[in-house]
């Protein structure tokens, strides 16, 4: 299950557990989807305490990451071990995937993209002035 560390406003930061397989990845994408299920846009997750993901935990990753992205928001992945970047890497996850060597980081990407999505001006176009003849 995914161990929540941190909440601030739709921040979320949590740890995934030491293996995430066919066994474990129901009761991951379970935890996660309840953490989603609230105001959470945006979600760090830490991979240090980490061993082992077979494709079934690949899976619910890219489940997270499908919802964040259509709620505007984003996945970041905090990633220490040099082997398992290299193994996403191989599979094309760090082009779809934002992925950290710290957690630090993760969490300071996380508030940088929220930060730069709230101070964005908005989208909409001001009224058109209407002259008199």
């Amino acid at each position: 299950m995914l161990q929540l560390i941190d909440r601030s406003e739709d921040l979320m930061v949590a740890a995934l557990p030491q293996d995430v397989d066919f066994c474990t990845s129901d009761d991951v994408r379970a935890a996660g989807e309840r953490l989603l299920t609230g105001d959470c846009r945006y979600l760090v997750l830490d991979s240090s305490p980490f061993t082992f993901m077979d494709s079934s935990g690949i899976t619910a990753l890219l489940a997270f990451w499908r919802r964040l992205e259509a709620a505007g928001g984003a996945l970041i992945v905090a990633v220490p071990d040099e082997h398992l970047r290299w193994r996403l890497g191989l599979l094309g996850l760090d082009t779809v995937l934002m992925i950290t060597v710290t957690l630090g980081e993760a969490i300071t990407q996380a508030r940088r993209l929220r930060d730069s999505k709230r101070s964005s001006p908005s989208t909409r176009q001001p009224a058109a002035e209407t002259k008199s003849a």
